[in-house]
Formats: structure tokens, C-alpha cells, sequence
């Protein structure tokens, strides 16, 4: 078990520093390890200190969880223990993890379990199945959202410092309930644990659900505009932020149920072995909500079906809970001397404190509005969720290739990095927490769109997204918005169409495009920019061109700056990022360049005032 254990740790701070198809191994074999590793140690627990083992499998849970969001926050959407030489944090919190792992060699050479004696009968397979499909089903939760708030802003656009303060303060008392008052636990009925679980379970979906979007159902509808959130939109995520300890007591009360239950080697194992399938079946179907229409028969189901997904990890956790004995709810003994509560309390609060503040000061705001000189440069960029044309996260080549172009104005695409096929990160918010200039997070995560993102040094106004008829295409949107320098203002348009999927894509993305310049039509002063994934003289770039000059034809100077070999053939006849302007601005030049940081150029345009 310590072998297993200490290899856990070893590929955990070793995967960050790998190239991707290294990283992805072992990362997978850090994560078997774990499953192995987790039960053994549950399985291994003295009987006779089972209820202080719980709390403290729940207090630790917990601090998990603070550390996490603490890390994160002072990334700015990055975990910064995964980040450059902030790696060291990492292996400081891996060498403690590792002396503590070698101490279980202690603790187990003390103990003897055939000389327990203790009144519980060993569970049934079917109990040690459910309790442990209970406790994956809260690492699944945690993975999916609550280790990272940044999602659940996207989820919702609520404010991410009121996010981290509410979740932060339901996490402090828990640990002071825990250490202080566990006849806390006496009090509280099952029936009361059922309730809160089934509260929490309500609000989670109704969170997700609220914000889900239905995109026009058939050709020749109008977009959907979707309004800014409104205050009972957010009725569900304050509540289910406050109900959110639940998860916390719940991992308590079903790791001390599990222990109590004393599984043979078998059954825990079995147990687990099924419990680490339904973890995979969750994280692809999670998965499959944002790439449904790549994958046959059962991709269309999950279409739009966020909610669904949590519905089926919260119920997973909320049935277990009925397994829990009456005997399993009595909390007498609290931890042992007043020396560690104090000093439990001031670490917590320590952190609690750093990661408010952490989030205060990180807090992306825009700087003063720029003074408006001859001209405007305005970037494109496809930034492919922060991965470079290696498929390696690097957040900083693209932060880069962005500063030293300068742009006035930045339409992102493909800037979704708030979900768990990009490790939770939260691009947006790191390149703008650099950049410091006025910024529109558009389509919500929870509606499996392509991420997009307006950035500007001056004010955004009526910013909105709307989304188009996406049938056997993928989902998009696209940004509207408006952006005054001096006394013009700009009706900027961001988007990115859907790919060629099957054989029906051309015509949605026609009718996706067609969308886009009902939106246009009558505006002046348009800048359209994105991903459009079609190349000259299709049917798409042609009913653009009839209202919308390619800047890339009309400029004074166009331009191929640093480019990957590989894509020179392509450009610029074969390009598919685009912008487009009304006939009426003037183009000094436009450039394509970004080496590889991305798998997509950046576009660059300067505009004439």
C-alpha cells in the first residue's frame, strides 16, 4: 500500500512536467494508483478509532479542497502549483504527502485486526458497492466543479469572488462544527441528511439547468439572443453554494459507514474496480456534451445535457446515504487536545483569509480607457483552449504572441477552458488578469459551445450572445458587441462556426452564417472576425463578401509574418480565420502570424480612424 501510495505522489508532480502523450500515462497511472491505494487504506483503518478516523478523512477533504481553490486563485484560472517553478509547491505538499504515507508502516505494525473485537458484522457486497459509489461520486463533484469556482462562474456569470467567499465560509464551518461541536452530527436526524441531500442535488441542476440554452430548432429561425442573467437565475447557485457542505458530511459519514463495514479484500476491491468504470462512463459523458455530434448514436443524447450528467452523479451520492446506521451518525469525540484545534483553525483561516484576498487582487479589471491614436489594431485568435500545435498547455507562448502584437481589441475563440478536458483552467481569466483591459466571457459553458471571448482596451458596450441553428453541426454562437474610439463606434461580431462533421454541415453552416449577417444587416461600422472554418469562394464566403470587405483582399498590406511550415501552403488561399469590415473602413494591413501556440494563426487587422 505505501509503495502504491508513494507512486501516486511520485506521477502526480512528475506528469505536469512531461510533454502531453508522457503526461498522459502517467497521470493515468497516478489515478490507478490512487484507486488501489484508497480502498486499501480504508480497508486498513483500526476499527476502535473509526470515528475519528471519518471526521479527519473529512477535515482533510476539505482542506483539499481550500488548497485547491487557493492555488487556483493565485493562477488566475491556472493551478499554480502546475505552473513554471510555482512547481515547487507542489513537491513540498508531495514530499509531507510522502512522510505521511511511509507513517501509515507505523501505524499498521500496532495493530492487529484479528484482535478487534466490535459488534459490526461485515456488510453485504451490495453495501460496500453503493457506500463506495457514493464516495466516488463526491470526488466526481469535486473534479467536476467545486475544486475549481471558475467554473461555476461560467456556468453562471455570477461573481467569482462572491462564489469563493460563500463556498469558502460553508467550508470553515464545517471544520469548526467538525472539531468543536461534532454533537453537531447527534443532532442532525437522517432524515434531515436526506433532505439537505436531496436540497443540494435540486440546486446543483437547477444551477446548471437555468443557464442552458435551446439553440433555434430549424432552418431559417432566427438566433436566440440570450439576455443577461437576471437575480433568479441566480437564486439556485447561492443556495446550492450554501448547501454545498453537505458534500463534506456526506464523505464523513459514508467513509466511517465503509470502515465500520469491514470489507474483505474482495468486496472492497470489486467494489472499487466498478465504482473507477461509472468514474470513467461520468467524465465521458461529460465529455460527450461538448463533442456530441463526433460521436455516433449515443452523441445527439447528450446534446445539451449538462444537467443531466450532474442529476446522475448527485443522485449516486444522495442513495448511498441511506445506508448510513443511526450508530454511524454519533460524533462524541472530537480531537484530542486544545493545542490542535487552535492550530487546525489558524491554518484554515490562514488560507481561507490568503485565498479572498488572493481573488481581491487577482481580480482582472480593466485599466483606464486608452487615448485613441490614427489607427486601431484589432486580433483574432484561436487559441484552442490554451493548447499549443504540440496539444500542450501553454498558456504563456499565446499570452505572448497576444503582447507583442498590441491589439486594441482581441476576439478569442475557442477560449472554453473551464471544463475538465482542459484540466478546469480558466484561460480568460489568466490572460486577462496580464492584460488588464475590458473583457465579455461569452456563450455560458453549460451550453457545449466553442468558448468565446471579447477583450478591449475600451469600454464594451451592450455586449449579448446569440446562438444559431446548429442541426448536425456543432453548437455555436457567436459575440456581439459595441466598442466606441473616439467618436466611432464599432459593432463588433466574434464567432465560430461549426466543423465538417458529417455530410448535412455545409448547409447548417450556411444557415449559421446567414444567422450571423441577419444580425449585421442594417449596421454600420462592422467588424466580423473567428474561426469560420470555410476557405474562399464557398457558398458561406461569398454571401459575406456580398455586405462585408475580407480585410485580408482589401488591405493596403497584407501580410504572412512567423508561421509554422506546414501551414504556408494553406495561407493564404486555404485560410479559415477570416475578418470581415463594412465597405466604409479603410484597412492599412493585415497580418497572419502566431508560430505555433496555437493550431491556428492569429489575424491581425490595424484600421484607419
Amino acid at each position: 500500500m505505501v509503495i502504491i501510495g508513494e507512486i501516486m505522489i511520485f506521477c502526480r508532480v512528475v506528469e505536469v512536467m512531461l510533454e502531453v502523450q508522457f503526461k498522459m500515462i502517467i497521470s493515468g497511472l497516478g489515478v490507478g494508483c490512487f484507486l488501489i491505494f484508497f480502498p486499501v487504506f480504508l480497508q486498513k483503518k483500526d476499527l476502535r478509532n473509526q470515528e475519528q478516523d471519518s471526521k479527519t478523512l473529512g477535515l482533510g477533504l476539505g482542506f483539499a479542497i481550500v488548497f485547491s481553490i487557493l492555488f487556483r486563485t493565485l493562477g488566475t484560472g491556472l493551478d499554480l502549483s502546475t505552473y513554471s517553478w510555482f512547481q515547487c509547491i507542489g513537491w513540498i505538499l508531495a514530499v509531507i504527502a510522502a512522510i505521511m504515507i511511509i507513517n501509515q508502516l507505523n501505524i499498521g505494525r500496532n495493530i492487529k485486526i484479528e484482535e478487534i473485537t466490535i459488534n459490526e458484522k461485515p456488510a453485504s457486497i451490495w453495501k460496500v458497492l453503493g457506500l463506495t459509489l457514493g464516495l466516488i461520486s463526491i470526488f466526481v463533484l469535486i473534479y467536476f466543479s467545486f475544486s475549481s469556482p471558475t467554473i461555476i462562474t461560467r456556468w453562471t456569470e455570477f461573481d467569482y469572488v462572491a462564489i469563493l467567499v460563500i463556498l469558502i465560509i460553508m467550508i470553515a464551518l464545517f471544520t469548526i462544527f467538525t472539531i468543536f461541536k461534532p454533537e453537531f452530527f447527534v443532532k442532525i436526524k437522517l432524515w434531515i441528511i436526506l433532505l439537505w441531500n436531496g436540497l443540494f442535488v435540486l440546486t446543483l441542476v437547477l444551477t446548471i439547468y437555468c443557464h442552458q440554452i435551446s439553440f433555434p430548432p430549424v432552418e431559417g429561425a432566427y438566433p436566440v439572443v440570450v439576455p443577461p442573467t437576471n437575480i433568479i437565475q441566480q437564486i439556485p447557485v447561492i443556495l446550492m453554494l450554501i448547501l454545498s457542505p453537505i458534500i463534506l458530511i456526506d464523505f464523513t459519514l459514508l467513509s466511517r459507514e465503509l470502515i465500520k463495514s469491514r470489507p474483505s479484500t474482495w468486496k472492497i476491491g470489486g467494489s472499487f474496480t466498478i465504482a473507477s468504470g461509472f468514474f470513467i462512463i461520468m467524465v465521458l459523458s461529460a465529455v460527450f456534451t461538448i463533442v456530441s455530434d463526433y460521436i455516433p448514436l449515443v452523441g445527439p443524447f447528450f446534446r445539451d445535457m449538462i444537467w443531466f450528467v450532474f442529476l446522475i452523479v448527485g443522485i449516486i451520492i444522495f442513495l448511498p446515504v441511506l445506508l448510513i446506521k443511526k450508530s454511524s451518525l454519533i460524533f462524541k469525540k472530537a480531537i484530542n487536545g486544545m493545542k490542535p484545534k487552535i492550530i487546525i483553525i489558524v491554518i484554515l483561516g490562514i488560507i481561507s483569509i490568503g485565498t479572498i484576498f488572493s481573488a481581491i487582487i487577482t481580480e482582472p479589471y480593466s485599466i483606464e480607457q486608452a487615448t485613441p491614436g490614427n489607427s486601431i489594431k484589432v486580433l483574432s485568435y484561436n487559441i484552442q483552449q490554451g493548447i499549443n500545435e504540440q496539444a500542450n498547455k501553454d498558456f504563456d507562448s499565446q499570452f505572448n504572441v497576444i503582447i507583442q502584437a498590441d491589439p486594441d481589441i482581441i476576439g478569442l475563440q475557442e477560449s472554453d477552458t473551464c471544463r475538465i478536458s482542459s484540466g478546469n483552467t480558466d484561460i480568460v481569466r489568466f490572460m486577462n488578469s496580464k492584460l488588464k483591459m475590458y473583457s465579455y466571457f461569452g456563450p455560458k459553458t453549460v451550453t457545449g459551445t466553442f468558448g468565446l471571448a471579447l477583450l478591449s482596451k475600451y469600454p464594451i458596450k451592450n455586449a449579448m450572445t446569440f446562438y444559431m441553428y446548429s442541426e448536425g453541426c456543432e453548437q455555436t454562437a457567436t459575440i456581439q458587441a459595441e466598442i466606441t474610439v473616439g467618436t466611432t463606434t464599432y459593432n463588433i461580431f466574434i464567432t465560430h462556426l461549426g466543423d465538417y462533421v458529417n455530410t448535412s454541415v455545409s448547409r447548417a453552416q450556411i444557415i449559421q452564417q446567414e444567422n450571423i449577417l441577419s444580425r449585421i444587416e442594417g449596421k454600420s461600422n462592422v467588424i466580423l472576425m473567428g474561426d469560420f472554418n470555410f476557405i474562399l469562394n464557398t457558398e458561406q464566403y461569398n454571401i459575406t463578401t456580398a455586405v462585408l470587405n475580407d480585410c485580408w483582399e482589401v488591405a493596403d498590406n497584407s501580410i504572412l509574418g512567423t508561421l509554422p511550415t506546414s501551414w504556408i501552403p494553406r495561407l493564404p488561399a486555404e485560410r479559415i480565420d477570416h475578418m470581415f469590415v463594412s465597405p466604409g473602413i479603410t484597412v492599412s494591413s493585415c497580418r497572419y502570424f502566431g508560430g505555433t501556440a496555437s493550431d491556428h494563426p492569429a489575424v491581425m487587422v490595424e484600421i484607419q480612424l
